[in-house]
């Protein structure tokens, strides 16, 4: 089985993962958004695939895309300092 049958979003609305904004009602929508995400059994696998795929929009795992590049800079600079 796809990790996505089992996600808690399956059932909302797509664009709910997609807010246009940072404020008002984009910041309203990112915020319930990332609330769902929190009940989510397959968060982390939500997460790793979006890491992975390194470019989607919207909210993934829990993160938008700016946390998300955020959580890749730490990664990388901790592999590297490691080397």
């Amino acid at each position: 089985m796809d990790w996505r049958e089992s996600a808690a979003c399956a059932d909302e609305d797509p664009d709910l993962f997609f807010p246009l904004g940072s404020s008002g009602p984009g910041l309203r929508e990112r915020e319930q958004a990332k609330r769902v995400c929190s009940r989510c059994p397959v968060k982390a696998e939500c997460l790793e695939w979006a890491l992975r795929l390194g470019g989607p929009g919207g909210i993934w795992g829990g993160l938008d895309e700016n946390e998300r590049a955020e959580l890749r800079e730490r990664s990388d600079g901790g592999a590297r300092g490691a080397a």
